[in-house]
């Protein structure tokens, strides 16, 4: 996060236009790891990692240049609310996209479930988080809805992200212009309830508070407030604690 807001605050200083989001070996981000044995790690783990990825997703929505998620492989829970917090989706042909976090027991906590609705529609929204609708590559090639781009078969996203969005925008006359129409964008789209677009900085009230509700407490808006307190609600619940469990169990079987 500290560099994301460093690199924001230098960005006047220098020609940077695009930021990709990409993952490694094959897969783009599988959000929480589930295999630990001790329950309460994982769910400490979890409130953990969410007070931490709500900052960063934030962060990069914040950033006054071009972002792009470039997807190979799986984009699961949390990888799933990793791809919305992006202006661009590029996929290769043989990626996925899919909200698992109702089947077990939970709910978006790093932003992705506002920032869905925003690019998919409420009801689209509500059938890939309740009912496990997913976004495939190769349905995406033949008609593009959640994703901007799709990659040519046996090309990677991040080559296609390079060829169909960083080159031509390194083509562009002028950065300053780049981050000027960014900014314009990100405006009339309402991000400035979470940004200030002006300087590309987090609209949050900083706390020393250590509690549960810190998390709810450090933001200024509704929306955000609103979705870390429904994960709160449900994350580390009996319900989810056992589907936690039984994902665990079905992980081991499948080892043996």
């Amino acid at each position: 996060v500290n560099t994301l807001h460093e690199w924001s605050r230098d960005i006047s200083q220098n020609n940077a236009r695009v930021l990709i989001l990409t993952g490694s070996g094959g897969s783009f981000c599988a959000g929480l790891d589930i295999k630990q044995d001790d329950d309460k790690d994982v769910l400490q783990d979890g409130r953990e990692m969410t007070q931490h990825m709500s900052r960063v997703t934030n962060c990069i929505q914040a950033l006054p240049v071009l972002s792009v998620a470039a997807i190979d492989g799986n984009a699961i829970g949390g990888g799933a609310e990793l791809s919305t917090c992006t202006d661009l989706v590029v996929l290769s042909r043989q990626s996925t996209i899919k909200f698992v976090h109702a089947s077990r027991g939970a709910s978006p906590g790093w932003g992705g479930g506002r920032r869905l609705q925003k690019r998919v529609g409420r009801r689209k929204a509500l059938r890939m988080l309740l009912l496990g609708e997913s976004v495939f590559g190769e349905e995406e090639a033949e008609q593009l809805d959640y994703a901007d781009y799709v990659a040519e078969e046996g090309e990677s996203s991040l080559d296609a992200a390079m060829r169909l969005v960083v080159d031509p925008i390194l083509n562009l006359p002028c950065s300053q212009s780049v981050r000027v129409i960014k900014r314009v964008v990100s405006v009339a789209d309402g991000d400035e309830d979470v940004i200030d677009t002006a300087s590309g900085r987090l609209r949050y009230v900083a706390t020393d508070a250590t509690d549960d509700d810190s998390m709810t407490k450090e933001y200024n808006n509704t929306a955000v407030k609103s979705e870390i307190d429904a994960f709160l609600q449900v994350w580390g619940g009996e319900s989810n604690r056992e589907l936690i469990e039984q994902t665990r169990e079905s992980l081991k079987d499948k080892k043996t």
